[in-house]
């Protein structure tokens, strides 16, 4: 089995063991809500990533350590198995999404992102980007204002994000303040224009980035850097349509 297999193939059962949640457990009600549908996702990608029989070390978001996988080794793998769990609680599955990105030598090598609302797969390999298996690549301009997804829903993440925002002429943007991975991966279909991450963040958040990147979006961190893809590392990140657009919130943001 190849990676592209085994990414599509963990997202599926991310997607049963999902399916099969019929009341929610918090474990943790936090800043971010950890919940047992958390783990029952975790649970079954990394089931998932050992019958693929590939070897890599698995970074996951549910978990506080790396995990080996088939005898660990150089690749990474990196999964977020519920992004957005507040909106999946609550069962507004539009923003929430499963999230999974592979890097070998460095570098990103595939990128995958699940919609828990219908089902859709985005996912990337090195050179191109995909939804539900078809070829996108991030459309020209779209009609009406910039649409920017950023997520900043407490102190001092508002601060900062109100801070940033407020430096962008209102008749040429409208800022939503929710979603992140998913809204990042649409960025290929022209549903959104732009995804940051405000305050430095691990990288499980980037999936959605890292597709819309392979599609011919513009990726670097909020500073303009690029991005370090070291699972120990906590990086702001910047993702947008083109590289005018990238340059102008660049401008703005800093």
């Amino acid at each position: 089995m190849d990676w592209e297999a085994a990414g599509k193939n963990c997202l599926q059962k991310a997607f049963e063991a999902l399916r099969d949640v019929k009341t929610i457990k918090v474990l943790d009600d936090g800043i971010n809500p950890h919940t047992d549908a958390d783990l029952m996702s975790h649970v079954a990608m990394a089931a998932s990533l050992r019958d693929s029989g590939l070897s890599c070390e698995l970074i996951s978001e549910e978990y506080g350590q790396v995990i080996p996988i088939n005898g660990g080794g150089s690749v990474k793998v990196m999964i977020d198995p519920i992004d957005e769990t507040a909106f999946f609680m609550r069962g507004e599955l539009s923003f929430s999404s499963v999230g999974m990105f592979v890097v070998e030598n460095g570098m990103p090598t595939y990128s995958f992102v699940g919609d828990l609302s219908n089902g859709d797969i985005y996912h990337c390999d090195q050179k191109q980007a995909y939804k539900n298996g078809v070829p996108v690549t991030v459309p020209g301009k779209m009609p009406g204002k910039y649409i920017l997804a950023g997520w900043a829903p407490y102190s001092p993440r508002i601060e900062v994000f109100y801070e940033k925002i407020l430096r962008l002429p209102k008749q040429e943007y409208t800022m939503l303040n929710f979603g992140q991975m998913l809204q990042a991966a649409k960025i290929t279909g022209g549903g959104y224009d732009a995804c940051f991450e405000i305050l430095p963040a691990k990288l499980q958040e980037f999936a959605g980035a890292i597709v819309a990147w392979r599609a011919g979006g513009q990726l670097t961190t909020m500073e303009g850097k690029p991005i370090v893809w070291d699972p120990g590392i906590r990086q702001t990140m910047l993702v947008s349509r083109d590289k005018d657009l990238h340059q102008k919130l660049l401008t703005a943001f800093n």
